[in-house]
């Protein structure tokens, strides 16, 4: 089970997109290849269907999968580039900015406790 951080300050839909993107990029899931079942997601993260939905959702509006009703969500054939994250609007540079400034409270964390 792939659970999610409980201190990641970003929606828990938010965490399971971004770990099925890092997979898809890394090449875990091949362009083409079927993701898991709607359970088995849920399994796998440990969150509600609705959340699995909405990653799925946000996965397929960003043009990264595509998924056929009653079939399953499948890795588009031709991904859009990895390193260009324009969709999502403002709420993604918001989740993006949580994401920095947590990684800058650990590390003034981590200077305070060497002084």
């Amino acid at each position: 089970m792939d659970k999610l951080d409980p201190d990641d300050s970003r929606a828990p839909y938010v965490q399971v997109t971004e770990k099925l993107r890092a997979d898809i990029y890394d090449g875990t899931y091949a362009p083409g290849d079927k993701l898991p079942s709607l359970a088995k997601l849920v399994e796998h993260f440990g969150v509600s269907v609705g959340t699995v939905k909405r990653a799925l959702g946000q996965l397929q509006d960003d043009q990264v999968i595509v998924t056929r009703q009653g079939q399953g969500s499948y890795v588009r054939a031709t991904l859009p580039p990895a390193a260009v994250e324009t969709s999502g609007g403002l709420d993604n540079v918001y989740d993006q900015l949580a994401t920095i400034r947590q990684l800058l409270d650990s590390v003034e964390r981590q200077l305070r406790a060497h002084d």
